[in-house]
């Protein structure tokens, strides 16, 4: 069976693409085999992932082919759109990745405004994603980040969320919102009391948590209330995570010993061991 996640939250700057792209080197790692989907136009994932030129190229197909139907691809081609072992400019980097990826392009910029048009556009994805013959033990899709089709149409499509957040209190009310989000969504499509979509809550990811700190614990607190604590999973606050953004690269495919950071390796080591720990988690649920 598939696991559709989308790593989702509708404020920017709280390690969302960190998330999506180190979870599923983990994944892969563990012997999965995963698909990301890139379905933010700013394209964090893509770009972080050495992608820049196929993410500005204009006569390659994208995401917005197939979702806003206006051309020659349409619903049942999301295959068309996979790339797989990519080749990275990077010193430091020891890949391929280890799993496919959808990438974003900037003409996806115009796709929310499509989707909004449609009858069924924020549907769209799912329906893609259905329509997609594979064998992926795990899809990961990067949500943008605000409350917008394609926002939504990932939680549609997955009906699974995890949560990416940063260890403050500004982090509480963006959750509480997207918690209302979930809720609307899915009183939107009930019939009676039947709901035809059920979105599930699988955890929170806390990105860059420091060693100490009174909000750092307050904020630990409650999501340890609001989640539990076998659902909320903290990433220590790494400058080797930067260096691996800087190789273009994942935890796992970043060689400190190759660059310039050698020193690296304890880090790198901690945080792999972070990462297999939320996967081993979703292993539960696939």
């Amino acid at each position: 069976m598939t696991l559709r996640v989308a790593v989702s939250q509708q404020k920017g700057g709280v390690g969302k693409t960190v998330t999506t792209k180190n979870l599923a080197a983990a994944l892969a790692d563990r012997g999965h085999r995963v698909l990301v989907l890139d379905a933010d136009p700013q394209g964090g994932t893509t770009l972080k992932l050495g992608l820049r030129d196929r993410y500005r190229q204009s006569d390659i197909p994208a995401l917005f082919d197939v979702l806003a139907d206006l051309g020659d691809l349409t619903l049942d081609d999301l295959d068309q759109l996979v790339v797989s072992n990519w080749d990275v400019d990077s010193a430091a980097h020891e890949g391929p990745e280890g799993f496919d990826l959808i990438p974003a392009h900037i003409r996806n910029f115009r796709l929310e405004k499509h989707l909004h048009s449609q009858t069924r556009g924020i549907e769209a994805l799912r329906m893609a994603l259905d329509r997609y013959e594979h064998d992926y033990d795990f899809v990961l899709v990067d949500s943008p980040p605000n409350l917008g089709p394609l926002a939504d149409g990932a939680l549609i499509a997955t009906e699974n969320v995890l949560f990416p957040a940063n260890a403050n209190i500004i982090a509480r009310d963006s959750l509480e919102i997207l918690f209302d989000e979930i809720d609307t969504l899915e009183d939107r499509f009930t019939d009676g009391d039947s709901k035809k979509y059920s979105i599930r809550t699988l955890g929170a990811v806390l990105n860059e948590v420091p060693a100490q700190g009174s909000v750092v614990t307050e904020t630990r607190d409650w999501f340890y209330q609001t989640f539990g604590e076998d659902f909320v999973f903290e990433i220590p606050d790494r400058s080797a995570i930067e260096h691996a953004i800087e190789n273009h690269s994942t935890v796992f495919s970043y060689n400190p010993e190759l660059g310039d950071y050698p020193w690296d390796r304890k880090k790198i080591d901690e945080l792999r061991n972070a990462y297999h720990r939320i996967a081993e988690h979703l292993e539960e649920y696939q």
